[in-house]
C-alpha cells in the first residue's frame, strides 16, 4: 500500500472501551501517511460514542462480534461456545453479511483473534493484517505484528502502519474529540474552583470485583480528600457504580462532592475528566481519558493483578501512575487510602 493509492482500510476492534480509544492513534496514523485512504471502524454499540465524530474516521461499522470483550461475550476466550458463537457470527450475522458487501482492500484485526481472522477472511478482504503469538488467527493474515506483553497497546496498534507500507511517526496518545456543548457542559458541572481547590476525578468501577481497588477504600479516600483538602470532587461511572462509594453527598459535602455516576453518557464522562485537574481510578476507561487529555492521574489496580510495573508498561500513559501489587519483589498488599491521598498531594504539588 503506497501514500498514493486509494484504499478502503477495516480495523477491526469489537473490544472493550479501553481497547478501543487506544486504536485511536492507529486511524490517525493511517490518515496521515496514506492521506487518499478510507478508513473505517469496526465497533460494538457499547464503544461507538468513543470514536464519534473522529475526523480521521471516515465510517463507524457495527460489529458486536461476540468475543474478546466484556459486553456480549459470556463464555471464556478460547472455549467451545465462544468458538460455535463466533463461527455462527461470522458466518450468518447480519453484521458480517453487510460488511462482505463493502469490499474493502485491507483489514487490520488490532487485537489478533482466529475470530477476527476469520471474519476478514468471510469478508474477502485480500490483504489482512494480525498479531502472531497472542489469540491465533495469524496464519490466515498476510503479515503480522508481533506480541510482546511489555509493550503499550497503542504503540503495538500503531506497529501495524509499517506492515502496511507507511513510514511517519504518530503519537501513542489516545483520540477522543469533543465538541463545544460537551465542553461547555462540563465546566458547568465542574461548577467555580478556587486558587487552592483542584477539579478531582473519582471512578469506582471496574469490569469485574477482582479489578477493583474497594468500594470501602474509595469511600475512605473521599473522605480524606474531602476533609483535609478543599478539592472539588466528581464521581464518575455507571449507574451500577452509584452506591459503591458510601459518602454524604447530599449533607455537609454541599457542591464540593458530586456523584454522577449513571447520570452522564461516556462523551459527557469523558469531557468531565477533560475538564479536571487530576483523575484516579481503577484500570479502566477513566485511565485513558486522563491520558487522551493530558491529566495527571492515578490508577490503581485490584487484586487479580500481579505487577503495577508490567500494568504501566502496557496500559499507562506519561502523565499517569498505576500503583498495585509487585509479587516479584515480595509486595503483595495493595496500597490504602492515605496512601493514595499521599502521592496525589505529591503530584498536584508538582504541576
Amino acid at each position: 500500500m503506497t501514500p498514493s493509492e486509494t484504499k478502503k482500510v477495516f480495523i477491526l476492534r469489537n473490544n472493550d472501551l479501553g481497547d478501543v480509544l487506544l486504536t485511536t492513534p492507529l486511524v490517525r496514523g493511517l490518515k496521515k501517511n496514506f492521506p487518499e485512504a478510507k478508513v473505517f471502524m469496526g465497533v460494538g454499540d457499547w464503544a461507538r460514542p468513543l470514536v464519534e465524530n473522529n475526523p480521521d474516521l471516515d465510517g463507524i461499522i457495527k460489529m458486536n462480534a461476540p468475543w474478546h470483550n466484556k459486553q456480549n461475550c459470556r463464555f471464556p476466550a478460547n472455549s467451545p461456545m465462544t468458538f460455535l458463537q463466533g463461527l455462527f457470527y461470522v458466518l450468518i450475522s447480519k453484521e458480517s453479511q453487510f460488511l462482505r458487501k463493502q469490499k474493502y482492500t485491507h483489514g487490520i484485526d488490532v487485537l489478533g483473534s482466529r475470530q477476527g481472522s476469520w471474519l476478514l477472511r468471510r469478508s474477502r478482504i485480500p490483504h489482512r493484517f494480525g498479531v502472531r503469538g497472542y489469540a491465533g488467527g495469524d496464519k490466515t493474515c498476510e503479515k503480522c505484528v508481533d506480541f510482546v506483553e511489555n509493550c503499550k497497546v497503542a504503540e503495538s496498534a500503531l506497529a501495524f502502519i509499517p506492515l502496511l507500507g507507511g513510514q511517519e511517526k504518530v503519537d501513542s496518545r489516545p483520540i477522543l474529540s469533543l465538541n463545544t456543548k460537551e465542553l461547555e457542559e462540563a465546566d458547568k458541572n465542574w461548577g467555580k474552583t478556587s486558587k487552592n481547590s483542584k477539579r478531582i476525578i473519582i471512578a469506582p468501577g471496574a469490569g469485574f470485583p477482582e479489578k477493583s481497588w474497594g468500594n470501602d477504600r474509595f469511600t475512605k479516600l473521599v473522605e480524606i480528600l474531602y476533609n483535609r483538602t478543599n478539592h472539588q470532587i466528581r464521581i464518575i461511572g455507571s449507574m451500577e457504580d452509584r452506591n459503591r462509594i458510601d459518602f454524604n453527598m447530599n449533607g455537609s459535602s454541599g457542591h464540593r462532592v458530586l456523584n454522577y455516576c449513571g447520570k452522564l453518557s461516556l462523551r459527557q464522562s469523558a469531557a468531565l475528566v477533560s475538564r479536571s485537574d487530576f483523575a484516579i481510578s481503577n484500570s479502566s476507561i477513566t485511565m485513558h481519558w486522563a491520558g487522551s487529555y493530558k491529566i495527571p492521574s492515578i490508577t490503581i489496580l485490584g487484586e487479580c493483578y500481579e505487577s503495577a510495573k508490567l500494568h504501566q508498561e502496557q496500559w499507562g500513559h506519561p502523565n499517569g501512575i498505576v500503583l498495585g501489587k509487585e509479587t516479584s519483589e515480595n509486595v503483595f498488599e495493595l496500597p490504602q487510602p492515605n496512601e493514595i491521598y499521599a502521592k496525589v498531594n505529591l503530584l498536584l504539588s508538582n504541576e
